[in-house]
């Protein structure tokens, strides 16, 4: 290896050195804001509050809801129909 080669061998490490710095020093100013984030969640408004219902009440609800419209539309139809004109 002649001189230049080796030159340009440490500019390439130094630019990754440079690289690998700045990237280290970004990793610990996100994990210093997730550590934050994650402090001001557990003092949030929300953090008392907590919704005990099941999963499956949702859905049961909803298709109750959806049948007793139906139920509702549909025999409102079969009384206009049958009314005398």
């Amino acid at each position: 290896m002649d001189e230049h080669d080796l030159e340009e061998q440490l500019k390439r490490i130094r630019e990754m050195t440079d690289r690998m710095m700045r990237v280290q020093n970004r990793a610990a100013e996100l994990s210093e804001e997730f550590e934050r984030d994650r402090a001001n969640a557990r003092h949030g408004t929300l953090q008392e509050v907590r919704d005990l219902r099941p999963y499956s009440s949702f859905r049961t609800h909803d298709r109750n809801r959806h049948a007793t419209d139906d139920g509702a539309r549909h025999s409102l139809r079969s009384a206009a129909r049958r009314r005398p004109k």
